[in-house]
């Protein structure tokens, strides 16, 4: 009875100072895979107890909650500004890629970003939180052998910008998304709504004067590195097609696709090949 009663004080006493993982998770409002992955992101540190069960600083998770608290009342009151990239801005991007991979890996691809947007000024599409570049996408339509490269596990920085296509009707181009960054910076709600625009306004806008312009895009591919990245692509309606040099390989056939973010996009293409066949119809009367 002694020991049970120890036993007993002792959970009192961590339960004054701690959150079980359960706890934790349920002062967040968040499921496991996402609770884990902030926990891991924030270095939130576990800390181990009886029976090798984890527990939280309650300091730590009621900041990070306060915090949750403060975006979602705030949020709605920043500037969002979405743009596409300049050689100007391309710095902004620079920092924005240190923050995801490293300086020293956001370095090694800083003159294949400057070659691929000389190539095509119309690839890269950013968004703004005030000044802030909080969210960016490298959208790139290349030959057909390099998409073949890619699908292969050739990282697309790599493929070279001598193989970069121009976003013009007359042909049906295969693209490939490198990159999709948000700011570290935050929470990952935060980071997903992030991601969320940019998405919401490149295909609102850029895709929509794509078509408009008769830009057909029949295909796109992606790499998933990161977990959050891989459940990016599933719910977009991507389809995992393997695992090749240890890349996580995602295919979309835009044809095919019920993305309700391509709905628009795909209908202003169909007037736009109307118009043109109209025209085309009338020309050879």
């Amino acid at each position: 009875m002694p020991r049970r009663k120890k036993l007993e004080n002792l959970d009192e006493e961590i339960a004054k100072v701690y959150y079980t993982a359960k706890e934790a998770q349920q002062k967040l409002g968040m499921d496991r895979d996402k609770f884990n992955y902030t926990i891991k992101t924030r270095k939130i540190e576990r800390i181990p107890f009886l029976g090798g069960y984890g527990y939280y600083r309650k300091a730590d998770i009621d900041d990070l909650a306060e915090e949750i608290e403060a975006f979602l009342i705030a949020g709605g009151k920043a500037r969002f500004e979405y743009k596409v990239a300049t050689l100007e801005t391309l710095e902004d991007e620079m920092e924005l890629a240190a923050l995801n991979f490293s300086r020293k890996n956001a370095e090694k691809t800083r003159e294949m970003r400057l070659e691929f947007l000389k190539a095509n000024p119309e690839i890269t599409h950013y968004l703004y939180r005030d000044r802030d570049l909080v969210s960016s996408i490298n959208f790139i339509p290349f030959t057909h052998d390099a998409i073949l490269e890619f699908k292969q596990g050739q990282r697309g920085w790599a493929l070279g910008s001598h193989r970069i296509m121009q976003f013009q009707s007359g042909q049906r181009l295969e693209c490939i998304i490198i990159d999709m960054m948000t700011s570290t910076k935050v929470i990952p709600e935060q980071r997903d709504r992030y991601a969320a625009y940019l998405l919401k306004n490149f295909a609102q806008k850029t895709m929509i004067e794509w078509a408009n312009s008769g830009v057909d895009i029949a295909t796109v591919d992606a790499c998933a590195g990161t977990v959050d990245g891989a459940n990016i692509l599933k719910q977009a309606g991507f389809e995992y097609i393997g695992k090749h040099a240890e890349r996580d390989i995602y295919h979309l056939d835009v044809d095919e696709s019920n993305l309700p973010l391509l709905k628009n996009y795909k209908a202003a293409l169909s007037k736009h090949k109307q118009r043109s066949k109209k025209k085309n119809d009338d020309q050879n009367k």
